[in-house]
């Protein structure tokens, strides 16, 4: 992503059980949304669900960073590859790491 990117308005909010659209049940006093198959959570109940999906995807973010730089390692050890190509991914690797830490750790970068 560049500093120029942008995030656009969603069209529709995800539920977190399934991914589907969800819909605001408009009838209701208490702020709800539905999905298509049937998920019924309040407003609430999303936040908390997406919370705990951003902090899984963080975490997997993290792990696949971290076994990318090892596998940049090992590959230099082995001299499989072009070193000076794997240790340029190797350090991006590093670099994004250290961010996503920082996210999951409540820090600004």
């Amino acid at each position: 992503m560049t500093a120029e990117y942008v995030l656009n308005k969603p069209t529709h909010l995800s539920c977190p059980e399934c991914g589907g659209a969800l819909k605001k049940i408009e009838s209701d006093p208490v702020p709800k949304y539905a999905c298509h198959i049937g998920h019924v959570l309040s407003g609430e109940a999303v936040l908390e669900a997406q919370d705990e999906l951003i902090e899984h995807s963080l975490s997997t973010a993290l792990a696949m960073l971290n076994e990318r730089g090892e596998l940049c390692r090992q590959m230099i050890d082995e001299g499989i590859s072009d070193g000076a190509r794997l240790k340029g991914i190797q350090k991006d690797a590093r670099a994004r790491a250290e961010n996503v830490r920082e996210l999951l750790n409540g820090k600004p970068h």
